[in-house]
């Protein structure tokens, strides 16, 4: 069982605030929609939750059961879709996803499993410098959650998608909840019907 909690959350650039005093609990089996317009600190937040940036302010826990472990801590049993996050666009597809599991720990046949899965199995050999931007996407999101992680964060996660990848996303994001929790930060009013949680960024700074 996975919980997040953040308590009076604040991020700042210099003397620039982009969000203060935020406070919300995600319990397992839930998924969090983050709303704001551009520069409101969407990406700003997941990063904070997966500990690629520090708070200014406030705490980020994440709870295994009873175990309470920091972003960085907990880093292994999360999975993100970042503009952080990009794969090697001098390798192809097949090794990107490759490289993954082994740095995770995961028997290779997960992978070509996830390339049936994410509708790629004839671009597996090829170089993802020549991918489309929603093959890359797909290519992310299987990199994200391959190792089976208990958190999924994901920046504008349809926003580069056909009708097919939106409703594959869909279905990911439920059998997510299955096993965690997930986090969306999205400019599209279509992707809150993802979420069980809102929280809309840049109303009260």
């Amino acid at each position: 069982m996975v919980t997040l909690e953040c308590t009076n959350l604040g991020k700042a650039f210099g003397r620039r605030w982009l969000f203060r005093r935020l406070s919300f609990i995600l319990p397992h089996g839930t998924s969090l929609i983050i709303l704001g317009p551009n520069g409101s600190g969407k990406t700003t937040m997941l990063r904070l939750l997966c500990g690629l940036l520090i708070p200014t302010e406030g705490h980020v826990i994440w709870k295994f059961g009873e175990t309470k472990l920091t972003p960085i801590r907990a880093r292994f049993w999360l999975g993100a879709v970042l503009p952080d996050c990009e794969p090697y666009e001098e390798l192809t597809a097949e090794e990107n996803l490759q490289m993954v599991a082994e740095l995770k720990g995961i028997h290779s046949k997960k992978v070509g499993e996830w390339f049936e899965r994410i509708g790629l199995v004839t671009a597996r050999g090829q170089l993802v410098r020549e991918f489309s931007s929603g093959m890359k996407l797909r290519l992310k999101v299987a990199m994200a959650l391959i190792h089976e992680p208990f958190a999924l964060l994901l920046d504008e996660p349809t926003a580069m998608l056909d009708e097919a990848g939106r409703k594959l996303v869909g279905e990911l994001i439920e059998e997510q909840k299955q096993r965690g929790v997930v986090v969306i930060a999205t400019n599209d009013e279509r992707d809150v019907a993802y979420g069980d949680q809102q929280i809309i960024l840049g109303e009260r700074n």
